[in-house]
């Protein structure tokens, strides 16, 4: 029994050893791995869609290659998605900020967005 436990232990220590640099690859851009928030104080174009003003639960995804970020109205059905490049940060941002533009329907557009603790920007791709 004791030879089965080591074998297991060790068998442990090896896959958290491996697996350990493949996560921190997959996120080298110190993007953080939970939902965060944004709040839309008008009406605001996100990937093309316009989402009505509001509080967001905002995902950031992997697609293949393609970085994919998620707007969820918190309470609401609204929802949009757009891809974005990652433009990194020399330092870990330390608030959460947002530029926006205006389009020819003078609809205010999201451009891109940092998140607190994060190491990148998220720019949009309309």
């Amino acid at each position: 029994m004791s030879q089965k436990r080591m074998i297991a232990a060790i068998l442990a220590v090896v896959t958290v050893l491996v697996c350990t640099p493949l996560l921190a690859k997959d996120n080298s851009m110190g993007i953080a791995d939970k939902p965060q928030t944004i709040t839309f104080t008008a009406p605001t174009v996100v990937g093309g869609t316009l989402l009505p003003a509001g509080d967001y639960n905002v995902t950031h995804q992997m697609k293949g290659q393609t970085h994919v970020m998620t707007f969820k109205k918190i309470g609401g059905k609204a929802e949009a998605t757009a891809n974005c490049n990652l433009v990194p940060l020399k330092a870990k941002a330390e608030r959460s900020q947002q530029s926006y533009t205006t389009n020819a329907k003078n609809e205010r557009v999201l451009q891109d967005m940092t998140f607190a603790g994060d190491k990148a920007t998220h720019v949009l791709t309309q």
